[in-house]
Formats: C-alpha cells, sequence, structure tokens
C-alpha cells in the first residue's frame, strides 16, 4: 500500500512539473548552474581578494567593485535575478494568491537590502514578515496554532522593547522560530496529503502544493543553518575558513527553496496550451 501511494504521489508530482512552462524550467536551471559554476571559480581563484575596475566619467572617476572578498559581482546579480523572478513566476502562475505574492515580495525586499548591507536589521525585519505571511498562507491546516503564534511575536517584541534587548537579537529569534514554524506545519501538511492521496482522494493540487512547500522549507532550514555557520566564523567563534564555504552552500539551497515555495500555492496554477498537452501525453 505504502509503495503504491508513493508512486501515485511521485507521479501527480512529475505531471505537474510538465505543466510548468519549458522557458521557466530553463531559466532556473540556467540561473542555478551558471552561479554555482561562476561562484566555485571565483571563490577557489580569488578567496579573499577584490578586484575594482575603474575609469573615469567626465571629470569623475569611477570605480566599480568587480569581485569583493571573492564574489564577483555577476555572481550576485544572478542570485538577485533569480530571487526576483520566482516572484514574477508566482504572480503570473497563481494570479490570485494574493498571501503567496506578498509573502514573496517580502523575501524580495529583504534579499534587495540585504545584498547593500548583509547584516541590516530592515533586511532582518523584511525576512519576519515572510515568514510570518508564509505561515498565514497555513492557517488552514493549523488555524488556532497560527493565532497562538500571533499573539506570541507580540508579547516577544513587547517583551523586548520594555526590557531594550538589542532589536537584531530579537527579530532574529522571531525570524528563526519562524521558519522552524513553517517547517514543522509543512511538514504535516504534506504527509496528511501524502498519506490521504489515492485513499480519501486529496486534490493533486494539494499534494504538489504540500510537496513544494515542505521541500522548499527544508532546504530553506539548510540554507539559514550555513548563514549562521558564516556569521559564528566572521565573529571569530569558528574558523573564518568556514565562512566562504557556509556562503556558497547557503545560496546553493536558497535559491532552489524559492523556486519551489513559489509553486507552494493551493490555487490552480494557469498553464499554457503547450504544457497542457505535454501534460496530457503523461498522464
Amino acid at each position: 500500500m505504502r509503495s503504491k501511494l508513493r508512486s501515485y504521489w511521485l507521479d501527480k508530482f512529475i505531471e505537474y512539473v510538465a505543466t510548468i512552462d519549458r522557458i521557466w524550467l530553463i531559466i532556473w536551471g540556467t540561473i542555478f548552474v551558471s552561479f554555482v559554476l561562476l561562484d566555485s571559480f571565483f571563490q577557489s581563484n580569488y578567496a579573499g581578494k577584490d578586484v575594482f575596475y575603474q575609469f573615469t566619467f567626465g571629470p569623475h572617476p569611477i570605480t566599480i567593485p568587480v569581485v569583493q572578498n571573492g564574489t564577483f559581482i555577476g555572481v550576485t546579480i544572478l542570485k538577485y535575478t533569480g530571487i526576483l523572478l520566482s516572484y514574477f513566476y508566482a504572480r503570473k502562475k497563481f494570479k490570485e494568491d494574493y498571501i503567496l505574492h506578498i509573502a514573496l515580495l517580502f523575501t524580495l525586499l529583504a534579499d534587495t537590502i540585504l545584498t547593500f548591507d548583509s547584516i541590516s536589521v530592515f533586511g532582518v525585519f523584511a525576512f519576519c514578515f515572510a515568514q510570518y505571511f508564509h505561515i498565514a498562507r497555513f492557517a488552514k491546516v493549523r488555524p488556532k496554532f497560527f493565532i497562538g503564534w500571533t499573539l506570541f511575536v507580540l508579547l516577544l517584541l513587547i517583551f523586548g522593547w520594555f526590557n531594550q534587548i538589542p532589536d537584531i537579537y530579537i527579530l532574529a529569534f522571531i525570524y528563526g522560530s519562524s521558519l522552524l514554524q513553517n517547517l514543522i506545519l509543512t511538514h504535516r501538511w504534506w504527509k496528511q496529503s501524502k498519506e490521504s492521496s489515492g485513499i480519501n482522494q486529496a486534490p493533486d493540487r494539494e499534494i504538489i502544493a504540500s510537496t513544494c512547500a515542505f521541500s522548499g522549507f527544508v532546504l530553506f532550514v539548510l540554507c539559514d543553518l550555513n548563514v549562521a555557520i558564516s556569521y559564528l566564523s566572521v565573529t571569530g567563534t569558528l574558523p573564518i575558513e568556514l565562512a566562504r564555504h557556509a556562503n556558497f552552500f547557503a545560496w546553493l539551497f536558497y535559491y532552489p527553496s524559492q523556486v519551489l515555495i513559489s509553486n507552494s500555492s493551493m490555487m490552480i496554477p494557469k498553464t499554457s496550451e503547450k504544457t497542457e498537452k505535454n501534460s496530457k501525453k503523461l498522464s
């Protein structure tokens, strides 16, 4: 029975992938492979180095950082472009899933801020909102938990304000705990939809959405574990050599997590005629 359920669940996931416009699959794959290869090359050959390109524009000298601490500026642009496209993909594919749009918009805002300032409080604050709206998306799974979590966050903010705890610590705790709650919620949702598939006829869209959501948040957690290692390395708690490796693996997990999460809507996706034909061929 379990093998049949696993086969049914896997077949539905493969069918869904076939409904995604091929151009999006090519774009996601190209961006991922490109920044992985470029990052690997520059981190291996320019580790800890800075390279600047200088030129004059009229009477004004201009300096552009081509490589900063081993990171090629083109890699940063590729990574940011990938997150930006994930947001627009969700807007196009799931036009009426406004909560998903808002969550991804806050993620994009956070990445925009942290691109220019990697330790910005406002960037972490934006990420907290992104996680909060993701929890709101899963309210149908555990509505009582969502209400309780909202009250907990409010009480925590009040506690931090009265005790003059630095904002970054309060926000980091809220973000981390919210991320873990999303992981727990999506795991329960995924488990329920997987066990009921083929028996209680769980909707195909629910099977796909829960799979993308849970897989995405697993990768999200792995990303932030590497972010934590990078931070501890920079602050001297861990060897500094670990920082560049942790930063590399953080994005190795983060980018596909956002692609998966952008496909985690319960709404029926909009498909083109070509993708519909591909889907019918597989079925």
